[in-house]
């Protein structure tokens, strides 16, 4: 077993609040600098872009955890991941179906550009994704987790869309993997000022909306970048760990 340098949240330019920058080839190659293994594309309530980052990342060794960070009726955001391409697309038209009918203002937003592996823009997303859904944060865990997928509270520690500051506490019965924390915090740190949060084990990421964001926050010590092999670290298990990082590479 070895060590495997992970970024489990980063955006791409179809979250309107990222850079344009933020292409499939150039967030591969941006992680590849950084030396990562893995990563995993998280935008606003919507996955349309996973699949082109997947194949970008293919080609380079790189792999790529699909999911969506969903903002919940709650204001909290959720990283959800799934194992199965098809288990996402049904997911994505559950989220697309709990969004308000609401269209995005470039002007104010930003484009929510929808791009093929090598950067190319193939179209854009009209409906706002910056916005809260009408799923619970209870409904979330409960419906990821019947699509075989897992569930991550992001970015605990922000003042703003996090479970903690907006809820105060950890609800009892959420079906959670971890808890993710921000770059902007140690692990010792969070979990001392959150105590809810030390019986769940933390990864860190770097919630990347530009390039240069992308790092190595958390590393995960298994067998090979595989999705039973990080289950299996994020669940403490057979020898696997998580350990997130006090400062990134």
């Amino acid at each position: 077993m070895r060590f495997l340098p992970a970024d489990l949240h980063i955006h791409t330019a179809l979250s309107p609040c990222a850079e344009n920058e933020m292409t499939p080839p150039a967030i591969i190659a941006a992680a590849k600098v950084k030396g990562l293994e893995i990563i995993g594309i998280c935008d606003h309530n919507s996955a349309e872009n996973v699949r082109a980052v997947a194949e970008a990342g293919a080609a380079e060794g790189i792999t790529v955890l699909g999911g969506i960070e969903v903002q919940t009726v709650e204001d909290v955001h959720v990283l959800t991941f799934f194992r199965h391409p098809d288990a996402l697309n049904i997911w994505q038209e559950e989220v697309y179906s709990a969004l308000p009918e609401v269209e995005n203002d470039e002007a104010r937003f930003g484009e929510q550009l929808i791009m093929d592996s090598c950067g190319r823009v193939t179209g854009k997303l009209c409906t706002l994704l910056l916005c809260s859904t009408s799923m619970s944060v209870d409904y979330v865990s409960r419906r990821v987790s019947e699509l075989d997928g897992l569930v991550i509270p992001a970015h605990v520690d922000r003042p703003s869309f996090s479970l903690i500051r907006n809820l105060g506490f950890v609800p009892d019965g959420l079906e959670l993997c971890c808890m993710e924390i921000s770059r902007n915090i140690s692990p010792d740190t969070a979990r001392t000022r959150f105590p809810s949060i030390a019986r769940f084990p933390l990864v860190k990421s770097s919630d990347a909306h530009r390039l240069s964001e992308i790092a190595g926050y958390t590393d995960f010590f298994m067998e090979g970048a595989m999705w039973d092999e990080i289950l299996l670290a994020l669940r403490l298990a057979k020898g696997r760990y998580v350990t997130p990082r006090c400062a990134t590479m």
